[in-house]
C-alpha cells in the first residue's frame, strides 16, 4: 500500500454575501436581543407546531421562534 501526502488547501476568499454575513454578525448589539446564527437576521417570526383546534379556538402547541430571513430562502433555522 502506498503512502499519498496530503496538501494544505488555501482557504478561498468568503463571497460578498458571506461578508455581509459576518459584518451583521459582528455588529454590537444588546445582550438580550435574538439573532440568527446563520444569516445574522435580526428578524423572527413566531409559530406553533401541534395546535389542536377544540370549541372553535386554538389550544395548546409548541412555540418556536424562526428566523426571517432564513425561512424566505426556504430554509427552517429555529431560535432559541
Amino acid at each position: 500500500m502506498t503512502t499519498v501526502p496530503l496538501k494544505l488547501v488555501p482557504a478561498a476568499e468568503p463571497s460578498p454575501a458571506e461578508k455581509v454575513r459576518q459584518r451583521v454578525r459582528a455588529a454590537p448589539k444588546p445582550a438580550s436581543m435574538l439573532q440568527c446564527n446563520r444569516c445574522g437576521g435580526r428578524e423572527l417570526i413566531e409559530t406553533k407546531t401541534g395546535v389542536l383546534y377544540q370549541d372553535g379556538k386554538p389550544k395548546g402547541g409548541t412555540k418556536q421562534l424562526l428566523c426571517a430571513t432564513c425561512l424566505m430562502k426556504g430554509e427552517r433555522v429555529v431560535i432559541a
